[in-house]
């Protein structure tokens, strides 16, 4: 019973804008929080930053916090939304490597027997990460953030037939990169030889 009063004293604090308060709510509730986002996750540093949103989140909205109302589901609620959120944005980033995947590569049992997809996902942004500035920047625009190409070309001041060019050109090249002679390849390189990996 005493624990509710002092975790209702420590709300009302929060509402006011009380800065310790926050801190103490937050050692209180932090380890939770983590367990919680860690199990959809399964990343400490992704659980980690679903923490530091959460907290951050009901920092944001303290003065509407109904202190009626029970704290922890409140926070478990956020908690919730932002993992859904994550899963979002995940979703739309990874949309236009799917998309690239489906131009570069033709898939057949054998091919999907063979590769890890979840690597050859991020094998697509290591390559668009090698390619010229320009191509990488109108690939970028255009796949990932779906902007039309004449939009493009006035955000990059250039004309709608080089915007085209820079993209098949960039396409053309993730192409001979992604395609099935190199996968083998570059999959046991980022998989097994990957200094970063080490």
């Amino acid at each position: 019973m005493r624990g509710e009063i002092k975790e209702k004293e420590l709300v009302d604090g929060l509402k006011q804008g009380d800065k310790k308060a926050f801190q103490l709510l937050f050692e209180l509730y932090s380890k939770r929080i983590f367990a919680f986002a860690r199990g959809y996750l399964k990343s400490k540093s992704e659980a980690e930053e679903i923490v530091q949103d959460v907290f951050v989140k009901v920092w944001n909205a303290r003065e509407s916090i109904n202190t009626e109302l029970s704290f922890k589901s409140y926070l478990f609620k956020i908690t919730y939304n932002c993992i859904r959120e994550y899963f979002n944005k995940q979703s739309r980033e990874n949309r236009y490597k799917h998309e690239i995947l489906d131009y570069a590569i033709e898939f057949d049992n054998r091919t999907e027997e063979r590769i890890d997809y979840k690597s050859l996902l991020d094998l697509v942004e290591e390559k668009i990460a090698l390619l010229p500035p320009r191509q990488r920047e109108v690939i970028l625009l255009s796949k990932k953030q779906g902007i039309p190409t004449k939009e493009i070309a006035e955000l990059l001041e250039i004309s709608p037939r080089t915007v085209e060019k820079h993209l098949s050109e960039a396409l053309k090249q993730l192409k001979k990169d992604l395609s099935e002679d190199h996968v083998a390849g570059l999959l046991f390189y980022h998989l097994f030889l990957d200094p970063k990996k080490k």
